[in-house]
């Protein structure tokens, strides 16, 4: 498997080789710094209702770039955007390896939301507006297996480098922030170095859905991105209670600093290798049952963190998480790509991505106050559920789309069902 991708992936346009490589080098500075920024902060004194509080500060700015993006995308470039987004992320991540006030780390991690904002939600459209239809699927996974892989380097790096550096765990922490820093920075070279990706506008997709005309049809695309927009925003209610605080829950089972580095970075490396599997559960089970099934995998685990707390459940819940993310993510934002029009894909990430931080901020920041005052049971629990209620949505509603129902978009049905997909009835 990994021989083939290598040849696919020197298939690949040059531009598209190096939005990899920017990738890799960007997510390992972020790596390091989701790690031991948390870290960092206990050793400023402050609990986890004020890492809650960073956090929504920082999701809701999040929210509010991501939700202009699609505007600015077109009218700035997508290329100019990655290029902004990733300086404002660096110049804040030097201010809050520094800053110690908590007003001033508010402040810092709320403009840092405006550059993660651009990190994280222009990949897709990226990868839509400069790919070949069908290199899509496989260019997005992996790239979704870069930034695992980047995930894995930098929780090594955070791990370890701390013990490292022969100085007290404050300092330590904070010249750990500022080595991920200073790698961050550089996936502004494979950036500067492509060319046809430069320009504003984008060329014209000849396999796209054909724009809406007429009221049923506009109706139609605007249910289709709203659905879309809506599980995204389910999925993070229980997620931003849960994921902001892991490696501090590690800690209270027990866990040191290595040891998250380590179930960080295995995590890194499943949603690197394992996740490469996302073509291959796309083209068996179909878009709608492959998103539903990987998304699902880890709910028994967390489930069983509600009954009988354990480092290694919570390891292999947290490694079960990022990888059947990393394969989930490619198969829904294609099926999304093929189901929508130009015009209306152009923004349905940026949307996506600002309920997803909109819904994280504030259950980040309730999430924070809840195990404060009564543990993490509670925020376990709202991960189960909502990711439930997200995932039967999901199925419920774009199984019954009209574009899946006549067989238009085969690649969301399971292979066994393919060739009957002009039934209405199925």
């Amino acid at each position: 498997m990994a021989t083939s991708y290598f040849k696919q992936v020197k298939s690949f346009r040059r531009d598209t080789r190096l939005f990899l490589a920017y990738n890799l080098l960007a997510y390992v500075g972020y790596g390091v710094f989701q790690l031991i920024f948390n870290l960092y902060l206990t050793e400023l004194h402050l609990r986890e209702n004020d890492m809650g509080a960073f956090q929504s500060a920082q999701t809701l700015v999040m929210a509010g770039a991501a939700a202009t993006m699609g505007p600015v995308l077109q009218k700035v470039g997508i290329w100019r955007s990655m290029v902004a987004g990733l300086l404002i992320f660096l110049v804040t991540s030097l201010g809050l390896a520094w800053a110690e006030q908590t007003p001033v780390l508010l402040a810092l991690s709320a403009l840092a939301g405006v550059g993660l904002a651009y990190l994280f939600t222009a990949t897709m459209p990226f990868i839509i507006a400069w790919t070949p239809r069908d290199q899509r699927q496989h260019v997005s996974t992996i790239a979704f297996a870069v930034i695992g892989l980047s995930g894995t380097l930098g929780s090594l790096i955070g791990g370890f480098l701390p013990r490292l550096l022969p100085m007290e765990p404050l300092w330590a922490y904070r010249w750990t922030l500022m080595a991920g820093t200073a790698l961050a920075a550089t996936g502004l070279i494979p950036l500067l170095l492509m060319q046809s990706s430069r320009a504003r506008t984008t060329p014209p997709d000849p396999h796209a859905a054909r724009e809406a005309e007429g009221a049923a049809e506009r109706r139609q695309v605007r249910m289709d991105v709203g659905v879309f927009v809506l599980i995204g925003g389910l999925m993070a209610i229980g997620a931003g209670m849960v994921i902001p605080f892991y490696n501090v829950y590690l800690t209270t089972l027990g866990a040191g600093t290595e040891q998250i580095g380590l179930v960080f970075a295995l995590a890194g490396l499943g949603a690197a290798t394992i996740g490469l599997l996302a073509p291959a559960v796309s083209r068996r089970w179909g878009a709608l049952a492959g998103v539903t099934g990987v998304r699902l995998a880890g709910l028994p685990l967390y489930a069983m963190l509600l009954f009988a707390p354990s480092l290694w459940v919570a390891i292999l819940a947290h490694i079960v998480r990022q990888t059947t993310i990393s394969m989930a993510w490619p198969i829904d934002s294609t099926f999304i790509a093929e189901v929508l029009p130009p015009k209306a894909r152009a923004s349905v990430y940026g949307l996506r991505s600002a309920a997803w931080n909109l819904a994280w901020a504030g259950a980040s920041l309730l999430g924070g106050e809840i195990i404060v005052r009564r543990g993490y049971s509670i925020p376990f629990a709202l991960l189960v559920v909502t990711t439930i209620i997200s995932m039967g949505l999901f199925v419920g509603y774009y199984g019954r789309h009209p574009r899946v129902r006549s067989g238009d978009l085969p690649s969301a049905l399971p292979r066994s069902r393919r060739s009957y997909g002009s039934s209405a009835d199925e």
